[in-house]
């Protein structure tokens, strides 16, 4: 009996996590309009809807049928509550998605340089910055 009083809140338990866990993924929805790398993935110019996964641990892009996910790492935002916004370097012609900001905290998620971007900034070429604000989803 005793056994199995116990699987059954090990069983409870374990779904309010797993329901925990899916409510913290935070999706909003972005218009690029242009060509992208993320990390190392070229991404093309579109609609996407942007997840937070895992705290923040790893986002995830996805439009139409193309879908790609990465890690990423905590930064600190200057505002008690940052909008919604993605954050691009933009060396020449070429964009690289750098933060990712879903506007309900003050932390947002950044991205590494992929190797193509440590290039081009060893270069001598300072990145401008692109900025795109983002529509939020429930």
């Amino acid at each position: 009996m005793n056994s199995k009083v116990t699987r059954i809140l090990s069983i409870g338990i374990a779904l309010v996590a797993a329901a925990a866990v899916q409510a913290q993924n935070k999706t909003v929805t972005a218009n690029v309009p242009f060509s992208f790398y993320m990390g190392s993935s070229a991404m093309a110019q579109g609609t996407y809807m942007v997840t937070e996964l895992s705290h923040g641990a790893a986002v995830y892009l996805r439009s139409g049928d193309s879908a790609k996910a990465t890690t990423t790492h905590e930064i600190a935002g200057k505002k008690q509550v940052e909008p919604a916004r993605l954050v691009f370097h933009r060396y020449g012609e070429s964009y690289f998605l750098a933060e990712i900001w879903t506007g309900d905290t003050s932390v947002g998620e950044a991205i590494s340089a992929s190797p193509r971007e440590k290039e081009l900034a060893r270069s001598g070429n300072a990145p401008t910055v692109a900025v795109i604000r983002l529509a939020l989803h429930q």
